[in-house]
């Protein structure tokens, strides 16, 4: 018995032996990993899936200037620069590997850049590393500001080349513009006389039509009134009617034929208009100089353009906000006049659709595309015409060239580049007026028009 003790308390001494030894090893294991990773130039920290920091090397101080006691308990991103919180944010979301470039804000409130890698482990916690990446980012701003510099150089040697050609660049306009004049009278003229003929063409039938129309309800409703007088006297007709009378599904058709009626005169007025907005803007009985209501001329150019400014299945609709201010009729010449409301409003048009088609793809059917029409009397001399929109806006290096004739910025096909120059031409030239381009980046564009109330004895007739 006494040896059994004896042998079981040597074993137990044995044991306890070898505890100790696996945990001095094992300490001394961990003494020379953290000697290591405190060793490092740097960042190594460990957080929960939270983001509070549960461990951080001596390189955070080193760095950054906190405290590793003083920040331990703190979330990572209580650091993070708050524009790039939302990336550290969704990288937690997402709980994948990887890399990202981030501003931390150190003890002094200056920024850093520092490269965060992180890893997720299989348990409730998550390490990474911090790279001081501060320098690095420095060079790469260096580098684009000397490209940057060295494509000032080229654009200035390209500007002193474009000088020394600059009277072979202005008789070159010169030819461009005289060309550009023959066009638009050309263009003037057959134009208003195949919009004038489609519209003589068309109003015909249509006043047939819509003349007649309001005949035909009279009918049809005296017709339907006898119809009933026969169903209050004769509530039981023979089998044959009752089966036909549900064949037709009469009570439908009485309902239904008088809102047919009323859409067909809907569209008779809709085609009167059109035909109305037609030959306003063809004005071929005012090719000379006369007073008009420039209001009826951007009505009749919104009309045309109407097909364009609805929603479709691949963009949202345009609204178009009028103020109209009380302005007299004006001397110009109605049809040229009407020519540059096209041409602007086309213009405003092109350069919403884009927009238009963004909005509808990412927040679907919105009416935030907009064109704004305002019209006043300044010194009981000269209007203005104001048509804005509020799209993405023009560079100003294009700014500069918009009314240059052939310069688009359309692709091949859609687009001359002639539009806005004749519209140039007939305000400034034709009308002795004013045409602006006043455009700021996302804010959109707003073309001003001036024209003098009366045109002077020596405008060009």
């Amino acid at each position: 018995m006494l040896v059994r003790m004896s042998e079981h308390n040597t074993q137990n001494e044995l044991h306890t032996q070898i505890q100790y030894r696996l945990i001095e090893k094992l300490t001394e294991s961990e003494r020379r990993y953290r000697e290591l990773v405190e060793s490092l130039r740097e960042i190594v920290f460990e957080c929960d899936r939270q983001s509070h920091l549960t461990f951080i090397n001596q390189a955070w101080t080193e760095v950054l200037g906190y405290s590793v006691e003083d920040s331990k308990g703190r979330k990572l991103e209580d650091f993070i620069d708050q524009s790039d919180t939302a990336a550290w944010q969704s990288a937690l979301q997402q709980q994948a590997d990887c890399t990202l470039e981030l501003r931390f804000a150190d003890l002094q409130g200056s920024r850093l850049w520092l490269e965060l890698s992180i890893r997720f482990g299989s348990h409730d916690r998550l390490s990474g590393s911090l790279i001081d990446i501060t320098e690095r980012k420095r060079a790469a701003t260096s580098l684009k500001q000397t490209n940057e510099e060295l494509e000032t150089r080229v654009q200035e040697r390209t500007n002193a080349l474009v000088q020394t050609n600059h009277e072979l660049t202005r008789t070159l306009k010169q030819l461009k513009k005289a060309q550009i004049q023959l066009i638009q009278q050309e263009k003037m003229s057959g134009l208003g006389q195949l919009v004038a003929g489609i519209a003589h063409e068309i109003n015909n039938p249509v006043n047939f039509i819509h003349g007649n129309i309001g005949y035909i309800q009279d009918y049809v409703k005296d017709l339907l009134d006898l119809l009933r007088h026969y169903q209050d006297y004769y509530p039981e007709p023979v089998s044959e009617i009752q089966a036909e009378i549900k064949r037709i599904d009469l009570d439908f058709l009485q309902t239904d034929l008088l809102k047919i009626l009323a859409s067909i005169k809907t569209g008779g007025s809709r085609i009167h208009e059109i035909v109305k907005s037609l030959r306003i803007f063809a004005r071929l009985d005012e090719a000379e100089l006369k007073f008009v209501d420039i209001h009826h001329g951007l009505d009749s150019a919104l009309t045309i353009l109407n097909h364009r400014l609805k929603a479709h299945p691949d963009r949202a609709g345009i609204q178009i906000v009028k103020h109209y201010g009380d302005i007299p009729p004006i001397e110009c010449y109605a049809s040229l006049l009407n020519q540059v409301f096209i041409n602007v409003l086309a213009n405003a048009i092109d350069a919403l659709e884009p927009f238009s088609k963004k909005c509808l793809f990412e927040n679907g059917s919105l009416d935030v595309s907009q064109i704004t029409i305002r019209t006043a009397l300044l010194n009981d001399a000269r209007v203005q015409i104001e048509i804005s929109d509020n799209g993405s806006g023009i560079p100003l290096e294009l700014q500069e060239r918009i009314f240059e004739p052939f310069f688009t910025t359309k692709s091949v096909g859609k687009g001359t580049g002639m539009g806005m120059s004749i519209s140039y031409q007939i305000v400034t030239e034709r009308h002795n007026g004013r045409l602006k381009c006043l455009s700021s980046p996302e804010e959109g564009t707003t073309f001003l028009i001036q024209i003098p109330v009366q045109q002077p004895a020596d405008i060009p007739r």
